[in-house]
């Protein structure tokens, strides 16, 4: 399984980062240890939404599309308003 997720900075709450794993939770561990080159800055780091993929090309896909002009507009009207942090995966 592929995963797409955001992460919201709690030091920096403006600041996001999205992108693709396979493990989800070891990689948050990485952000937040700061061993991800963009990230290390604004740790901690919290996660905030992940969805599943059965292959990694839709999931790269969909990475791509909510970095885009449109997929920001579609992640602010349907997905980012759910700020419930995800506590557990």
């Amino acid at each position: 399984m592929y995963y797409v997720y955001r992460i919201r900075s709690l030091t920096q709450p403006k600041q996001s980062f999205i992108a693709t794993s396979s493990d989800v939770k070891k990689r948050v561990k990485m952000h937040n240890a700061g061993r991800v080159e963009a990230t290390k800055d604004a740790c901690p780091w919290k996660l905030t939404f992940y969805a599943g993929f059965t292959r990694k090309e839709r999931a790269k896909e969909f990475e791509l599309y909510l970095k885009s002009p449109e997929g920001k507009k579609f992640g602010r009207k349907y997905l980012w308003h759910i700020q419930k942090e995800v506590d557990q995966l």
